[in-house]
């Protein structure tokens, strides 16, 4: 379940960082060399992409698109941002992964969730590979935060109707888990953060380590919602078996009502 749960996050993370990094060679004002040093990273979104196969073989359309990009592109000082229809496909393959992820999910909350975890996992994962690619975009030093803490804020929000359709034993077993991924969203939101608090420059470490606390808690929140919409089925195949036919007085009484 954890397994599923973490390509549950991947899967947002690595869709929303494609579609900013799109967005910065349509429309980023940048030089060649920008250009050539993100075109670099492409192989790196193609490996995890190719990790995500193993459970969606439809990744492995993404891989092989960003794949066929990357070898017709220059790495160097290129003139132009490639064949840019394999790059439009793959975000449009990449977005499928995300619909699946969000119908995929066992409840509305789950699947938004997933949606405001592409803006926020994205814009982190992104953030973190323009500065490996040295971009001298520095209003997205700003922007890309911005957008995340509101993301996070969102998500936060979503958190609340979640812990009020938990019974009070399974929020009782759930609190310190919850608190655990909420520590861990703040954690790495701080860190993406530090360089405004500092007015300093961005360091890639720190982004690293707010990428990975990110992903973990996104994680955390998944499985979360898979593991208690196990426990509710669960549960309700109990009941079901205690409810004989012939007792059609029997009322099957979900986990979670109150």
């Amino acid at each position: 379940m954890m397994l599923s749960a973490f390509f549950s996050a991947l899967i947002p993370m690595l869709a929303g960082a494609q579609l900013i990094l799109t967005l910065v060679l349509m429309k980023g004002e940048i030089c060649p060399g920008q250009r050539g040093r993100i075109h670099r990273l492409f192989p790196v979104l193609a490996l995890l992409w190719a990790s995500v196969a193993v459970q969606h073989l439809l990744a492995m359309v993404v891989t092989a698109l960003i794949a066929g990009l990357y070898t017709r592109v220059k790495t160097g000082k290129t003139r132009d941002s490639g064949p840019l229809m394999l790059l439009w496909l793959a975000d449009m393959a990449a977005l499928v992964l995300v619909i699946m992820t969000i119908v995929g999910m066992p409840d509305w909350i789950g699947g938004v969730v997933i949606a405001f975890s592409t803006i926020l996992s994205g814009a982190i994962s992104a953030h973190l590979l323009l500065v490996m690619a040295k971009s001298r975009l520095q209003a997205f030093h700003k922007l890309l935060p911005a957008v995340g803490v509101l993301a996070a804020m969102m998500i936060t929000v979503c958190i609340v109707p979640f812990t009020y359709g938990l019974s009070d034993e399974q929020l009782s077993i759930m609190t310190s888990s919850v608190l655990i991924y909420f520590s861990l969203m703040i954690a790495g939101l701080l860190l993406w953060c530090w360089h405004l608090f500092l007015s300093s420059t961005v360091s890639r470490v720190l982004l690293a380590l707010s990428c990975l606390l990110l992903l973990s808690s996104m994680t955390g929140f998944n499985s979360l919602y898979q593991h208690n919409s196990q426990n509710q089925h669960i549960q309700l195949s109990q009941q079901s078996l205690n409810c004989p036919a012939h007792q059609p007085d029997c009322v099957i009484q979900r986990p979670d009502s109150r």
